[in-house]
């Protein structure tokens, strides 16, 4: 009986959290690609990879149905991150983790739209938290959540709702997400203080 019980809360509990990242996630469409986009601030910043925006202009659909054009103001092509602006104020930005306190087991949850299934959700444990992967020689978050094309850009997140990375691709078989980090550090330095 325990066991069953401690199942249902994790459900309640993941579904909750899902519920709530879902309003923070955008789908972005750039005309050769589709993706996924975290809302940054408040202020219309959107944070997602930069293959999702290979142009300089994207297609934004919020989750109220709300669709507008964004420009890219800022690229990391080494950590595969950009920045897309958008005019809208009053967004709902996602509440990011930014400490290096991860632990390997961690319940994580990622969001975004594989397939162009809009808002779907997977759920499982980190794996690792400091694997260098690829061409960028950098440290990546790995879990074992699906990911699919259309994922690219949107967050993985803690069992608290708290964004701990954007998810980038998948390698052998998980998932990487770019640590929150690195793009709080391409915020700074392309927005200043009230971006970070």
């Amino acid at each position: 009986m325990a066991a069953s019980w401690a199942a249902a809360e994790l459900g309640r509990a993941a579904t909750t959290i899902g519920d709530d990242l879902r309003q923070r996630v955008v789908e972005i469409g750039s005309g050769r690609g589709f993706g996924a986009g975290t809302i940054w601030s408040p202020d219309g910043i959107i944070m997602t990879n930069h293959h999702v925006v290979p142009g300089d202009l994207a297609r934004i659909r919020f989750v109220d149905g709300v669709t507008t054009d964004g420009r890219v103001i800022a690229r990391d092509p080494v950590n595969d991150l950009a920045i897309v602006q958008v005019d809208r104020l009053g967004l709902p930005a996602v509440e990011r983790r930014e400490t290096p306190d991860l632990r390997v087991g961690e319940i994580v949850l990622a969001v975004g739209h594989p397939f162009g299934l809009s808002g779907a959700m997977s759920l499982g444990i980190l794996t690792t938290t400091n694997t260098s992967t690829g061409p960028w020689g950098r440290a990546l978050l790995r879990a074992d959540v699906a990911l699919a094309p259309g994922n690219s850009g949107g967050p993985l997140s803690d069992a608290e709702g708290r964004v701990i990375g954007i998810n980038v691709m998948i390698g052998g078989g998980l998932a990487l997400a770019v640590p929150v980090r690195f793009a709080a550090e391409l915020a700074q330095a392309a927005l200043g203080r009230r971006a970070a």
